[in-house]
C-alpha cells in the first residue's frame, strides 16, 4: 500500500534504537539517542530549515520563519514545537519491526514474533475506535516506540510540509529533546536558547485529544541499615533491614497503588528494591497526586512510616529523602497565558474536531517547562498502550495529528497577535 509521508517517517524512525537508560548519570543517558538526532539534523538541514544543530546534551533544535509581515511577526508569539527523542525502558527498543496491518477488521490480532502478544479489543476497546484503519505495531517482541517517535515524525513532516509554503505561520522554533522517559527531558535544556514564547509537545496519547494536566510527583528513597551476624547466633544481635524495610513497604495503602487508581486518583509506588543482603536495603517509592493537599499528606503518610520503624527497631539507621520531581503543570499555563489551552481547542475546531481534555497519568517534558515559565500542553500523536509490546498507532492517526498541528499553527498566525492575553478566557472543558 501506498503510504503517507509522515506514515514512511515514523516506520524509519522506529527502527532506530533510542532507548534511555534510568541508572546512567549522563545527557543524554544513552549516546544511541544522537544517533536519531544526528540523522534528524541532517534530515532538517536538506529540507532548508534555519538555525539547525544539535548541542552537547543531544537535543536537536531547528526554526522554521515566521512568514507573517514583519510588524505582525514580531507581534506574534514564537511558538515551539517538542518531541522526545528516547523510547523507555520497560520494555526492549531494540531490533524494532514495525508492521502495517491494512484495514483492521476489529478482532483479535496476534502478533507475529511473539503470537502470545495480542491486541484484544476486549482488553484495549479503543481498537474499536480504529476498524477500517490500517494498525501499526511491532512484531510483538519490542515495544513499537510511538511515544514519541510518533510525535519526531509528525514534526519533521510538517517542516517538510511547511517549507517553502507562504501560508501564514508564526516562527516556529523545532525542538526534540532526549531521557523524557527517564524524567530529565528538559533537565539541561536552556530556554534562552530555545527562544519561545509558548510551546506544545506532541507526546500526547491518541487523537483529539488535549493534555493541561499532570500530577504532581515526588520521589522517596527509603535507606535502612541493620547489623549484620551469622543466622544462627543472630538472636538479640541481628538487626536485618530487608525484613524492616520489607514491613514498611507492606504498610503502604493496597487500593492506592498504580495497579489500583485511575483518573485523578493519586497513588504509593515502590518502583526500585536494592537489598542484596540483610544489613542494608532501599527502596524508591514515586508519590504521585494531582492536588497540593492530597500530595502534602502523602509525604506525610511516608514520614510517620519511617518514624514508626525507627520506634520498632531503635538498633537499625533509617534514613528518608523526599524530592520533588514534577508539578501539576495545569496552573503554571493558566498563570502564563492561557491561549495555549483555548487556542488548541479552537484549531481543532476550525478542522471539525473537539478536542477532550485529559490528565497525564505521570510526567511529560510540558510539565517542567510551564513550571520553568514556558506555558507547554500536550497534543496528541496517535498512539496506544505505551511502554509495551500491546502498542499501537494507526496511518489514519498519524495523518490526523500532522493535519491538526498545521491548523494550531495557523490559528496562531491568525489569532496570536489578537491579545487574549492570560486569563482573557476561562471556559473549563476538563474531562478526565
Amino acid at each position: 500500500m501506498a503510504l503517507p509521508a509522515v506514515a514512511e517517517r515514523f516506520l524509519r524512525y522506529v527502527q532506530i534504537d533510542t532507548q534511555s537508560d534510568p541508572s546512567s548519570d549522563a545527557t543524554p543517558s544513552t549516546d544511541k539517542q544522537k544517533d536519531l538526532g544526528r540523522l534528524l539534523e541532517h534530515e532538517l538541514k536538506a529540507l532548508g530549515a534555519e538555525n539547525v544543530y544539535m548541542d552537547e546534551y543531544g537535543y536537536v533544535f531547528a526554526t522554521l520563519p515566521s512568514t507573517l509581515p514583519a510588524e505582525r511577526a514580531s507581534a506574534t508569539p514564537v511558538v515551539a514545537l517538542l518531541a522526545h527523542l528516547d523510547t523507555s525502558p520497560d520494555e526492549s527498543g531494540a531490533n524494532v519491526r514495525p508492521i502495517v496491518h491494512e484495514n483492521y477488521e476489529g478482532g483479535i490480532l496476534a502478533l507475529p514474533g511473539d503470537p502470545s502478544v495480542t491486541l484484544d479489543p476486549a482488553r484495549q476497546p479503543a481498537l474499536l475506535q480504529h476498524v477500517g484503519h490500517d494498525l501499526i505495531t511491532s512484531d510483538g517482541t519490542t515495544l513499537l516506540g510511538s511515544d514519541d517517535k510518533a510525535g519526531v515524525a509528525v514534526l519533521m513532516q510538517l517542516a517538510q510540509d511547511l517549507i517553502g509554503d507562504d501560508a501564514p505561520r508564526p516562527t516556529l522554533r523545532l525542538c526534540f529533546t532526549v531521557d523524557e522517559e527517564i524524567g530529565r527531558g528538559v533537565e539541561k535544556l536552556d530556554l534562552a536558547k530555545l527562544g519561545a514564547d509558548v510551546a506544545y509537545t506532541l507526546d500526547g496519547s491518541a487523537t483529539e485529544t488535549l493534555y493541561v494536566e499532570t500530577f504532581n510527583a515526588a520521589e522517596a528513597t527509603i535507606t535502612v541499615e541493620g547489623v549484620m551476624v551469622h543466622p544462627g547466633y543472630a538472636k538479640g544481635l541481628m538487626v536485618n533491614a530487608a525484613r524492616i524495610l520489607a514491613g514498611l513497604l507492606a504498610a503502604l495503602p493496597a487500593d492506592e497503588a498504580p495497579e489500583t487508581t485511575k483518573g485523578r486518583e493519586g497513588y504509593f509506588h515502590p518502583h526500585t528494591i536494592d537489598a542484596s543482603n540483610a544489613s542494608r536495603a532501599r527502596a524508591k517509592i514515586l508519590l504521585r497526586d494531582f492536588d497540593d493537599e492530597g500530595m502534602a499528606r502523602r509525604k506525610a503518610f511516608v514520614a510517620a512510616l519511617v518514624e514508626q520503624q525507627r520506634l520498632r527497631h531503635p538498633k537499625a539507621r533509617i534514613t528518608l529523602d523526599v524530592k520533588d520531581q514534577y508539578k501539576n503543570m495545569r496552573r503554571y499555563i493558566e498563570g502564563s497565558d492561557r491561549r495555549t489551552i483555548t487556542f488548541a481547542h479552537r484549531a481543532g475546531e476550525a478542522m471539525g474536531l473537539t478536542l477532550v481534555e485529559k490528565v497525564v497519568r505521570g510526567g511529560t517534558d510540558g510539565a517542567r517547562l510551564s513550571e520553568k515559565g514556558l506555558p507547554t500542553p500536550n497534543v496528541f500523536n496517535g498512539g496506544h498502550d505505551y511502554h509495551s509490546r500491546f502498542e499501537w498507532n494507526t496511518v489514519q492517526n498519524l495523518a490526523l495529528s500532522l493535519a491538526y498541528t498545521k491548523h494550531l499553527v495557523r490559528y496562531w498566525a491568525k489569532h496570536g497577535a489578537g491579545g487574549e492575553w492570560m486569563n482573557g478566557e476561562t471556559e473549563d472543558r476538563r474531562q478526565n
